[in-house]
C-alpha cells in the first residue's frame, strides 16, 4: 500500500488534463493583465506558486509583478490600488493571513482573484465576526488529503498556465507537450542524497531557487529532517562556507547558467556530495517547464528519502507526540 503523498505524486499528470478541459471563469477575460499590475499572494507551500507565479508572469504577461508573502502583506505596509489585480493562493481557504489579504486588497479596489481547492468555502473567515469573498474565484483541485502539498500546488500552476495561455497561446501547447512527456514516478539515482541527509543544502537559480525552496519544504515535511535552501547567488555569498565532505548539495540549475558553474566547481573542492539536476536529467521537456520537472523531481526525491528514513510522509507528525499537542497550539 502506497502512501497518500506518493499516491498524489503519480496522479498528479491526469489531474493537469483534468484541469486544462475546465473553462476559466469568464470573468478573467474582461481582465486585461498586461495593462495592470499583479500581486501574487500566499503562505507556506502556497507561497512558493505565488513566487513561480510572479516569475512566469514577468516572462509571458507583463513585467509589472510581485509576490508577497501573506504575512507580510497584512503586517506591513504595501500600496494596492484599484487598478491592480490581487491572485491569493489557498488551497483549503482557511489561511487567516492570506484571507485577511484578500480582504484587505478588495477594501482597497483591487480585482481580487482566489485560487484554491474544490470545496473550499465561498464565504471565508477574515476574523471571528466578518468574511469575504473573491471577485474572481479559480478552483484547481480536490482537496488535499495529505499534510505535504503536492498535487494542490502543481494544479494552481497548471490554472495559472492556462490564465498566461489568454495573453501567449504557445504557453500552453508547451505545457501540454511536457506533460504528455513526464513519466511518473521519477527515477532517482540509487544513492542520491542518502549520503548525509542530516546535512543536506538545497540551491537553485531564478525560478528554479522557487523549486529549491518548495522542495526543501518538501523534504522537511515528509522526513521531519532539516534542510537549507538558498538561491545560487545567495548561497554563494556565505552560506558556501558551511559546506564540507559531510554535506549532500543539490543543485537545481540550466545548463545555460553560467554562475552554477562556480557553484559546483566550489562545492567539489571542498569535498561536499554534488547533484546537479538540470536539463540533461529530462528527455521531451521543453525548455519552458524545465523548472516544472525538476518540481516533481523534487518531490520524487523527499518521497524516496522518506521511504529510507522510515518515515510517514503523509502526517506532517500530526500523529506523534509531542508534535500533536503543540500543532493545536498553533493558529495558521
Amino acid at each position: 500500500m502506497i502512501s497518500l503523498y506518493e499516491a498524489n505524486i503519480l496522479n498528479q499528470i491526469r489531474e493537469w488534463k483534468r484541469i486544462l478541459d475546465l473553462p476559466l471563469p469568464s470573468a478573467l477575460y474582461t481582465i486585461d493583465p498586461t495593462k495592470r499590475r499583479t500581486v501574487f499572494v500566499g503562505i507556506g507551500t502556497s507561497y512558493w506558486g505565488a513566487r513561480f507565479s510572479e516569475f512566469l508572469w514577468r516572462e509571458y504577461v507583463n513585467p509589472d509583478c510581485i509576490s508577497i508573502q501573506s504575512y507580510d502583506f497584512v503586517r506591513s505596509r504595501y500600496l494596492i490600488s484599484v487598478n491592480d489585480i490581487f491572485v491569493v493562493f489557498s488551497h483549503r481557504g482557511t489561511k487567516t493571513f492570506s484571507i485577511q489579504s484578500l480582504d484587505l486588497a478588495k477594501k482597497s479596489g483591487a480585482t481580487t482573484v482566489l485560487i484554491t481547492g474544490l470545496g473550499s468555502s465561498d464565504n471565508l473567515t477574515t476574523t471571528a465576526a466578518t468574511t469575504t469573498t473573491p471577485d474572481i474565484r479559480i478552483e484547481t483541485c480536490a482537496q488535499e488529503n495529505c499534510g505535504a502539498f503536492t498535487i494542490s500546488l502543481t494544479s494552481a500552476l497548471v490554472r495559472m498556465i492556462q490564465w498566461i495561455g489568454l495573453s501567449n497561446k504557445k504557453i500552453v501547447e508547451r505545457f501540454k507537450q511536457t506533460s504528455d512527456n513526464i513519466e511518473l514516478p521519477m527515477k532517482i539515482e540509487g544513492s542520491l542524497s542518502r549520503k548525509f541527509p542530516g546535512n543536506l543544502v538545497i540551491v537553485g537559480d531564478l525560478i528554479r531557487e522557487v523549486v529549491a525552496h518548495e522542495v526543501a519544504l518538501k523534504i522537511s515535511e515528509t522526513c521531519y529532517i532539516p534542510v537549507r535552501s538558498f538561491g545560487l547567488e545567495q548561497f554563494l555569498h556565505g552560506p558556501r562556507v558551511t559546506l564540507d565532505k559531510q554535506s549532500s548539495m543539490v543543485a537545481f540549475t540550466s545548463i545555460m547558467e553560467p554562475r552554477k558553474d562556480g557553484l559546483i566547481k566550489y562545492a567539489e573542492t571542498v569535498g561536499a556530495e554534488v547533484i546537479e539536476i538540470n536539463e540533461n536529467t529530462f528527455n521531451g521537456v521543453s525548455k519552458e517547464f524545465t523548472w516544472l520537472a525538476q518540481l516533481l523531481y523534487g518531490q520524487q526525491l523527499a518521497l524516496e528519502l522518506s521511504k529510507s528514513l522510515g518515515t510517514n510522509p503523509d502526517t506532517v507528525r500530526a500523529d506523534q507526540s509531542p508534535y500533536k499537542e503543540a500543532r493545536n497550539l498553533l493558529t495558521l
